[in-house]
C-alpha cells in the first residue's frame, strides 16, 4: 500500500482482493492503535505513524532478503535483481552505454533500467539505485559522487556551412538556438537555460529560442538536420551519434555533478557495491582521458 498509494493497484500486485488489502489495513491499524494512512489528491498516503512503522518494515525486510541471498549462496556467485533510476535524457545520452559494460563482466546480475524524470523514492524501495544529482536533505540515502558534467555548445556540419562558424558568443544572436526545456524537477536546471539565451547578451536581455523541446533526442535530431545549435553536456554519446561539431571551442556552460545514490538500508548489498565501484572506476577512467587529451 505504502507503495502502490492504491488499494486497486496493492491488491493487483499482492494477487488478491481489494476487501481483503481493506481488511488487512483495518487490522493493522488496530493493532497499531493509529491511523496509518489518509487519503489525498493523489490517492492514499501514510501518516506519520505509518511512516514509522514503514521504514521499520522496510529495514527488516532488507535484512530477511539479505540473509536469504546468503543462505541460498547468491551473494558468493554474484547474483540478484537491481532496479536502477534516473532521467530518460540521462539513460539514453550517458549510462547506458555504461551499463552495457557492467551487465558483460556481471551476467548473473538482472539489471532493470526504469528511467523516471519524476524522481522515484529510493526511501520506499520504488528503486534500489538512483544515478542522480545530491540532494541534500537526504539522510537516509548514501550518496557517492560519480563525475561532473559540463556544457557546450554543438551543431550540424550542414547547419554551420550554411550560417558560418560563430567566433564570439554575441554572434549567436545571428544564430538559430534549439533548447532543452523540461518542468519535470530532477533535470530541470534554470542556470543552464538561461546560460543558452543569455550568453553574449547585454544584461538583463535574453534570446528568444527558434525552437524548444522536452526530449533531448528530438533536440539533437533537430540539430543534427541543420535547424540551429543546441547545449550538451560534454559526455552525451548523442554528439557522435549525431555528428555534431562543437560551436565556441573555448565557451563552457554551468557544470553539475552526478552521484549514485541508494538507501543506508542497503548499504550490505553486494550488487549495490558492485555498481557502484564499477561506475565510479569507468567515470575516473573517462576523467584521466579527457584530461590527458586536453
Amino acid at each position: 500500500m505504502a507503495k502502490e498509494r492504491s488499494i486497486s493497484r496493492a491488491a493487483e500486485r499482492l494477487g488478491t482482493f481489494q476487501p481483503s488489502v481493506t481488511r488487512s489495513i483495518q487490522q493493522l491499524e488496530h493493532q497499531a492503535n493509529s491511523k496509518l494512512f489518509i487519503r489525498n489528491r493523489k490517492g492514499l498516503i501514510l501518516t506519520q505513524q505509518g511512516e514509522i512503522l514503514f521504514n521499520h518494515v522496510k529495514n527488516m525486510m532488507t535484512e530477511i532478503e539479505l540473509a536469504q541471498n546468503q543462505m541460498s549462496g547468491k551473494a558468493e556467485e554474484i547474483s540478484g535483481e537491481l532496479v536502477i533510476t534516473t532521467t530518460h535524457a540521462y539513460a539514453s545520452a550517458v549510462l547506458f552505454q555504461h551499463i552495457k559494460g557492467f551487465i558483460k563482466l556481471y551476467p548473473q546480475i538482472h539489471i532493470t533500467l526504469s528511467c523516471d524524470d519524476m524522481n522515484p523514492d529510493l526511501t520506499k524501495r520504488e528503486a534500489d539505485v538512483a544515478i542522480t544529482t545530491f540532494d541534500p536533505g537526504a539522510t537516509e540515502l548514501e550518496q557517492i559522487f560519480l563525475h561532473e558534467r559540463r556544457l557546450q555548445l554543438f551543431a550540424s556540419q550542414s547547419y554551420l556551412h550554411k550560417t558560418g562558424l560563430p567566433q564570439r558568443p554575441e554572434e549567436l544572436e545571428n544564430h538559430r538556438i534549439i533548447l532543452f526545456d523540461t518542468q519535470s524537477k530532477p533535470i530541470t536546471n534554470k542556470l543552464n537555460k538561461d546560460w543558452l539565451l543569455t550568453i553574449g547578451m547585454p544584461t538583463g536581455q535574453s534570446r528568444k529560442p527558434f525552437l524548444r523541446f522536452n526530449s533531448l533526442d528530438c533536440m539533437c535530431q533537430a540539430a543534427e538536420a541543420g535547424l540551429g545549435i543546441i547545449a550538451l553536456s560534454h559526455d552525451s554519446s548523442f554528439i557522435e551519434r549525431f555528428k555534431l561539431i562543437r560551436v565556441l571551442p573555448n565557451v563552457e556552460g554551468p557544470s553539475s555533478t552526478i552521484y549514485y545514490v541508494y538507501p543506508t538500508s542497503l548499504k550490505k548489498f553486494q550488487t549495490v557495491h558492485l555498481l557502484g565501484n564499477y561506475l565510479q572506476g569507468v567515470f575516473k577512467k573517462k576523467h584521466l582521458t579527457d584530461k590527458a587529451k586536453a
